[in-house]
């Protein structure tokens, strides 16, 4: 695929550049994809292809901090819609679709609560929850838990986990990818089997570390405390996916969403990890998309 569509930059009114990419049919019905935790605009689908037969118009973009996109000071979690509204304004997209994976689950909320007239409707993959709640941490692994409870109280602590996580990405490419395979359950395994989506979960963070550590952790540390908006007050209609195995963000994570946001449909698989959408993107844009 030509890399000007892979490599977009757009200047924010602030002038900060927003990194952002295109995959799919041109003129279409607009998706935009918001990726997880210390990923990038890379994260998309395999088959493009597939993309453009359900004439879709994906556009994924970078978080302040990662891939292309310039840190932002004093970030906060609902200055997101305003990024993705002006980006939107600049590619002549009038309303969208928004989906979020993981730590971009947020995010996706976040739009769909600041911008209802935009946003048609969303979907949230093995989205993370408000971390405030009772029970937030449990089941999550131990690696887990310390970098969500450090982002609520220590930010030293968060830099220096991302700090080492970057340095594993960004060594040998080959040696983190089966590091990945080797530290995840085997339902997630099967969906990172295609030595496509490994690579494009590997590309995904390494670039998402391009600029350093510092972006990824204060993404950590925003999505981990509160996120400014209310989650009853969210109301375009939300499709929550969820594995049931998932280690990384429990299941409990998912039904608290679906117990708070108004107008939901639930996908909770049960033999699906973490990992789960880089195997089932068509089902979950289909499903996006269709107005039933």
């Amino acid at each position: 695929m030509p890399s000007d569509r892979i490599n977009q930059t757009f200047v924010l009114k602030d002038g900060r550049r927003l990194g952002f990419a295109e995959f799919g049919a041109s003129t279409a019905r607009a998706v935009f994809h918001f990726h997880g935790s210390a990923s990038s605009r890379l994260e998309r689908p395999s088959s493009e292809s597939m993309l453009v037969q359900m004439g879709i118009r994906l556009i994924t973009t970078d978080r302040p901090g990662h891939g292309l996109s310039d840190y932002q000071p004093d970030r906060r979690l609902i200055d997101w819609a305003q990024d993705i509204g002006q980006l939107a304004d600049h590619l002549g997209i009038s309303e969208f679709y928004v989906t979020g994976n993981s730590a971009g689950g947020p995010h996706a909320l976040a739009c769909a609560h600041q911008l209802p007239a935009r946003v048609i409707s969303g979907a949230v993959v093995s989205s993370i929850a408000p971390m405030s709640r009772p029970g937030a941490y449990e089941g999550m692994p131990l690696l887990n838990q310390i970098l969500a409870r450090s982002a609520r109280q220590s930010r030293w602590v968060t830099r220096a986990i991302r700090w080492i996580m970057r340095s594993m990405f960004m060594g040998d490419a080959e040696k983190a990818a089966r590091q990945v395979m080797s530290s995840i359950p085997d339902s997630d395994k099967a969906a990172l089997y295609a030595p496509q989506n490994v690579d494009i979960l590997v590309s995904s963070v390494r670039e998402g570390f391009r600029q350093g550590s510092l972006g990824v952790a204060v993404d950590d540390i925003l999505v981990n405390r509160e996120w400014g908006f209310e989650l009853e007050s969210v109301k375009a209609r939300i499709d929550i996916w969820h594995g049931e195995r998932d280690v990384n963000v429990p299941i409990h994570a998912g039904e608290y969403l679906r117990d708070r946001l108004p107008n939901v449909r639930v996908n909770f698989l049960p033999d699906a990890g973490h990992f789960f959408l880089f195997g089932r993107w068509e089902e979950m844009l289909s499903a996006l998309v269709s107005e039933v």
